[in-house]
């Protein structure tokens, strides 16, 4: 088959192209898609996908397009068996075919019309993320969206009858509708990205503070300030041990009790984290009708445990003052953060007798590879998701290269970084 839709069109030379990541052509695809499955439109339904390889990741969309179109034609490499879908026809095209090339969606109704029309990029692939890049359009155009039409019907063995009068008020709602729901996406991005933002500076903060190398107690009130001022939490408090069975309050930030307050392993959230040696998350704890010693006034609470060899040496919990504050991304990112304290508090035991190379055990491998796996995650996202400035992408760089500074000088090996960065 050496058709090609993006060549026919350009032809006409009315389209204005660019380039697109494969996030944008999914973004782009998903809100053709969706339009047609709301409005349960029966049209012949034209896809490429340039190899079937691809196609399992969309067929949850797909079973729902087969089942309100007409006809659905999925055009791929049959690098593998594509999977039997109701309503789905597949076509199969050669490597060497144009369409190899190509990620396509056509829809010619007289209510609604439109083409995404792309070609693989042959030059560089994105410099953000590696992956590939596509040259091409995305129109509304009436002559270019039934030239592809007429082009797909014909080597499908249909056969093309034009639209001889087009609805335009009821296009411009639905072009109204895809607007109104890109922006809610934007919106959405914006706020994720925000806080990925927060959460990485907050980890940038952390990894600074460790590095200096500074005395416990003003180690402990700067992390309490990041998590605070960064990260946005309304009060923050860090208890440390005292002695065997006893902890106290050392730093706080926010709505705290007063510093030296004791705490009771097993009352309390933070209590309880010391006890169970595990992350304590309460949603509202005027529903449970307890208050947290370190942080009187908090109704939403997060208390994560410092774990070393000897032990529980603290708790690190960070409050609010309305319920359901925190989300699992906040609960990663505190346990990242009290993962490379705790490495740091490690590396400070055993400094003077034994070390770290040979005394390092699984529980603190496993507590600096998840923090630095999470590190690696939200610096994807945001040079996926984001389009960064030169000096954003200058920062994302200089937190991953002082996690692995902070990494190398407490003793975790070259081994425990790579694993981290393959997840």
């Amino acid at each position: 088959m050496t058709i090609s839709v993006f060549q026919s069109v350009t032809r006409l030379g009315s389209q204005t192209r660019s380039l697109n990541t494969v996030s944008m052509m999914n973004t782009i695809s998903h809100q053709i898609e969706e339009q047609v499955i709301q409005h349960r439109m029966e049209v012949d339904f034209y896809a490429g996908f340039q190899f079937f390889s691809r196609f399992p990741a969309q067929v949850h969309r797909y079973q729902q397009l087969g089942a309100v179109c007409k006809r659905v034609i999925v055009f791929g490499v049959a690098d593998v068996r594509p999977p039997s879908v109701p309503g789905i026809e597949y076509v199969e095209i050669k490597p060497d075919s144009p369409l190899a090339q190509e990620w396509f969606l056509c829809v010619d109704t007289p209510s609604f019309w439109t083409l995404l029309s792309t070609q693989e990029h042959s030059g560089e692939r994105d410099a953000l993320t590696g992956g590939r890049r596509y040259d091409g359009f995305w129109t509304f155009d009436q002559e270019a969206v039934e030239s592809a039409a007429r082009l797909l019907a014909e080597v499908t063995g249909g056969s093309y009858k034009p639209i001889m009068r087009r609805n335009y008020h009821a296009q411009s709602q639905h072009i109204a509708e895809m607007n109104g729901r890109m922006v809610e996406l934007l919106e959405r991005s914006r706020l994720a990205n925000q806080a990925r933002w927060k959460r990485m500076n907050t980890l940038h903060k952390v990894t600074e503070a460790l590095i200096k190398n500074q005395e416990l107690e003003r180690l402990f009130a700067d992390v309490a300030r990041i998590l605070h001022y960064v990260l946005g939490a309304e009060s923050a408090a860090i208890a440390y041990r005292a002695s065997r069975e006893k902890f106290k309050l050392v730093a706080g930030e926010g709505e705290i009790s007063p510093v030296g307050t004791q705490l009771t392993p097993g009352e309390t959230p933070s209590g309880r984290a010391i006890s169970t040696g595990s992350m304590v998350k309460i949603p509202n704890l005027s529903r449970s009708h307890e208050q947290d010693v370190l942080l009187p006034t908090a109704q939403s609470v997060l208390a994560a445990p410092l774990i070393g060899r000897s032990g529980v040496y603290g708790v690190v919990t960070i409050g609010a003052e309305q319920p359901n504050r925190w989300d699992e991304e906040d609960a990663r990112t505190l346990s990242a953060v009290v993962g490379l304290l705790s490495t740091s508090l490690e590396n400070r035991a055993f400094n003077d007798s034994t070390s770290l190379d040979s005394a390092l055990d699984t529980q603190m491998v496993e507590q600096v590879r998840g923090s630095v796996a999470y590190m690696l995650l939200l610096h994807q996202k945001l040079c996926t998701d984001t389009s960064l400035s030169p000096t954003q992408q200058q920062l994302l760089d200089r937190v991953m290269k002082l996690t692995i500074e902070l990494s190398h000088s407490v003793g975790i090996p070259e081994t425990v970084l790579s694993d981290a960065a393959r997840g």
